[in-house]
């Protein structure tokens, strides 16, 4: 593995990067208020952040509202981790083909399909549970329909958004997109939890479909791209060649270590903080005794602080000590998570829920603007693509320290699960000099 930079990506929209406008050696770069206030401007990104919070929203009652019928339905957390598993590996697949269909294919065509493959399962799931139908293997089939969906919307999100914005706001507009998503991470628990204490169930999933209605409605309202990204790159290998492609992507990777490492540390703080989501329902129902307010409140505090994390960034809008920051939001990551494990009441695991999500969000919207910083375009469906495989932890992490929970306890499981964060953190920092000096300010003239 070698240190080459990769090249930074080039946007239709960039006027830096146009034919007709060179940028003066002396201009001032612009503030970071400057770049927010721009991003915020922007309507494009306006349009796409309200399709982010309306998907999002439909994802995280998804998550709520999954585990919390599974022990309704078995009263045993094995099957959390089996729900992990039925999520994961579904994902894994999907996201390297979705990765080369999104240097392929329209990505708001990519989009629609991945709310519509999601959204059937859970309008299922609705009926069969007023019919007094449904059994587990219902639920962990319905997971894998989740899976598919979100590494199919994950990789054309992420390759699509640097095309709508220009690359002087990037780093902001990510961000601002990321701190949607992180909104939903507040609004979907609550919402779950309101109305499975409240209208039961099948409402729940019925507004669950309802959501990824709407976001596929906004989707619709996006420009079709002039023509797809790589139709150069697609006439000179054609199109089934997606084996060629992969190992492209994969050279893409090994080239940079900047790129590869974010992709290890991705699935290192996936599986994370995948096991801690997965097991929120076991903690409430095992440890708090606090019911569906309880589910509620830790699920909200976590998205709560998420999405103060990711603003932090987006105002920002790129900073000259990534690199630190990246480091020490994962270590304070790691600590929040390892104390939350050993929290005697649900007070104090909602507000070290906060912090957990407070520092992992940092840390993954510096990631994500790291890789979308650094990725040529054509190639972007495919990094990205392997950027969502590492976050295939995500439910893995459930299946992981699910089963780990049933070997040495579920304290002790999520105390481990963070241990390893830490120790790859530090691992990584003490070898990597590119990633402890990592600058992601916008060059003079972005």
């Amino acid at each position: 593995m070698t240190d080459k930079p990769a090249a930074a990506p080039a946007s239709p929209n960039d006027p830096a990067t146009s034919n007709t406008s060179v940028a003066k050696p002396t201009a001032q770069a612009p503030s970071n208020r400057g770049r927010f206030a721009s991003a915020l401007k922007d309507p494009g990104l306006r349009r796409f952040t309200v399709g982010t919070l309306a998907w999002g929203t439909a994802h995280q009652m998804i998550t709520a509202s999954q585990g919390f019928v599974l022990l309704e339905l078995t009263d045993d957390r094995i099957w959390l981790a089996w729900l992990g598993a039925a999520v994961g590996i579904p994902n894994i697949i999907a996201a390297v083909i979705g990765g080369v269909l999104s240097d392929r294919l329209q990505r708001r065509t990519l989009l629609i399909l991945g709310s519509s493959i999601v959204a059937l399962p859970m309008l299922a799931i609705a009926i069969l549970y007023a019919t007094d139908s449904l059994e587990p293997w219902h639920i962990l089939l319905a997971g894998s329909a989740q899976g598919v969906s979100l590494a199919l919307d994950w990789v054309s999100r992420l390759s699509l958004l640097p095309s709508v914005v220009s690359r002087r706001i990037l780093v902001s507009a990510l961000s601002i997109d990321q701190a949607a998503f992180n909104a939903a991470r507040v609004f979907g628990p609550l919402i779950a939890a309101a109305i499975l204490a409240t209208a039961g169930t099948s409402s729940s999933y019925v507004v669950i479909t309802g959501l990824f209605g709407l976001a596929i409605l906004i989707y619709l309202t996006f420009k079709r791209q002039p023509e797809n990204p790589n139709n150069e790159h697609r006439e000179k290998i054609g199109f089934g060649s997606a084996l060629h492609e992969i190992k492209e992507a994969a050279s893409t990777l090994r080239t940079d270590s900047v790129l590869s490492l974010n992709v290890l540390f991705t699935a290192m703080n996936a599986m994370m903080l995948g096991g801690f989501v997965f097991m929120i329902a076991a903690f409430v129902k095992e440890e708090f005794d606090s019911g569906e307010f309880g589910l509620g409140l830790i699920f909200a505090t976590t998205g709560t602080g998420a999405f103060i994390g990711a603003l932090v960034v987006a105002y920002r809008g790129g900073t000259s000590s990534a690199g630190k920051g990246l480091l020490v939001s994962n270590l304070l990551f790691a600590g929040a998570a390892g104390l939350f494990a050993i929290a005697g009441n649900t007070a104090i695991a909602a507000f070290l829920a906060f912090l957990l999500g407070l520092f992992n969000a940092y840390h993954i919207a510096l990631g994500i603007a790291t890789i979308q910083t650094n990725v040529p375009d054509h190639v972007r469906g495919r990094v990205t693509g392997a950027y969502e495989l590492a976050w295939a932890s995500f439910p893995l992490g459930g299946l992981i320290v699910g089963s780990l929970a049933e070997v040495v306890g579920l304290r002790a499981a999520i105390a481990i699960a963070a241990g390893a964060v830490a120790t790859l953190t530090v691992t990584v920092f003490s070898w990597s000099s590119r990633m402890r000096n990592l600058n992601l300010n916008p060059r003079e003239g972005e």
